[in-house]
């Protein structure tokens, strides 16, 4: 199916800023931008760009799933605001990656929502093609079908270790025709069981309820309407933990020493995550420790070379001739008796700025 109109709507998002174009061969994946999500700056066109694939004569390639809100996250969201009188069905929300499924070559891949060839979207085409059981030949032509990607070393917040399903699989969350019209769930059901897809399980959940019946270890809920809209319902404890995961850089490790709040985050992640965190605060305090050992090392230094009466323009002179620019000012606070512990800080998260690799969403 082509749709040239949406596809050069879709280049003027971009040239807007709202949109983000990948190119692979004749294969264009738009996915909406980070400022879009962050300053809501959403209109019928970008919230498609969720890993929309066209080619760029205007074929669709795959049409995922439109961006979808969380419960009272925008306008229509919001519990008055829901439909009224229509069915809803309510799923388990699987913690893993969104996959794609396209064909290219006569051959099922998956991508992710944001790109052709992220890491998840290698390791899901690979169980496609690995995992026993899965038949592919009954999936449907001129269709996108829609998969959570799980497997261990892409856990996010969920254990799946212990599940039925086990700890790798790739759940078929919906099948959406090119044109946009979404197959009923009992469709999905079908096709799930022809090729031997597990599914997210149903729910009986009231989510306008102040006390939605959340467990440990689960995202939480998606509802979806008879109309069609979706909304996410998040567990307390999933967010919690997620909002702890935007501290596992360096950066905010840092924020949180510097704060006195290490301790208290780690005892609030699942085990394996906090293993992953305190690597990451081992190299931040071994970067710490070096340069606090340097400091006094280079003070040591200057004593030994110029005696330790010198006078301060002496002292002065020696540490501009001796010492790099940036350290500098941590042996002219040790001379001056005042702690270092701030400037070391300050200077390490320098040294994360200037190595930065820029990413994108």
């Amino acid at each position: 199916m082509k749709d040239y109109i949406l596809y050069q709507k879709l280049l003027r998002e971009v040239e807007e800023g709202r949109v983000s174009a990948s190119t692979e061969n004749d294969l264009v994946l738009f996915k909406y931008t980070q400022d879009t999500h962050i300053e809501g700056k959403w209109n019928d066109v970008n919230r498609q760009a969720r890993g929309l694939i066209m080619r760029t004569d205007g074929t669709i390639v795959a049409r995922p799933f439109p961006k979808f809100f969380n419960l009272g996250e925008v306008s229509e969201t919001r519990l008055e605001n829901l439909p009224k009188g229509e069915n809803a069905e309510i799923f388990e929300k699987l913690d893993g990656s969104c996959g794609i499924g396209y064909t290219e070559g006569g051959l099922w891949k998956l991508a992710t929502p944001g790109s052709l060839s992220s890491d998840q979207a290698i390791a899901g085409t690979f169980m496609l093609y690995n995992s026993p059981g899965y038949n592919l030949a009954a999936l449907p032509a001129d269709c996108t079908p829609i998969f959570e990607i799980v497997y261990p070393s892409n856990r996010i917040v969920c254990d799946y270790s212990k599940d039925p399903r086990g700890s790798q699989f790739l759940a078929l969350l919906a099948i959406i025709e090119h044109g946009g019209k979404e197959w009923h769930q009992s469709r999905v059901d079908k096709i799930a069981a022809m090729c031997g897809f597990p599914r997210p399980r149903r729910c009986s959940i009231d989510i306008r309820s102040s006390d939605i019946p959340f467990h440990e270890n689960e995202e939480g809920f998606v509802v979806l309407f008879e109309g069609g809209l979706r909304v996410k319902v998040k567990s307390p404890g999933y967010i919690r933990i997620h909002r702890l995961l935007n501290y596992m850089t360096p950066k905010g490790v840092i924020e949180l020493m510097r704060g006195k709040e290490y301790r208290a985050t780690l005892d609030e992640l699942p085990p394996s995550i906090a293993r992953d965190f305190d690597d990451i605060r081992a190299a931040v305090q071994a970067r710490f420790d070096s340069l606090k050992s340097d400091a006094n090392c280079n003070l040591y230094k200057m004593h030994i070379a110029i005696g330790e009466d010198a006078t301060r323009k002496d002292q002065a002179l020696w540490i501009q001739v001796n010492i790099a620019p940036e350290k500098r000012g941590l042996v002219f606070a040790l001379l001056d008796g005042k702690d270092i512990e701030q400037g070391i800080w300050k200077l390490i998260l320098k040294e994360l700025d200037e190595t930065r690799v820029p990413t994108m969403d």
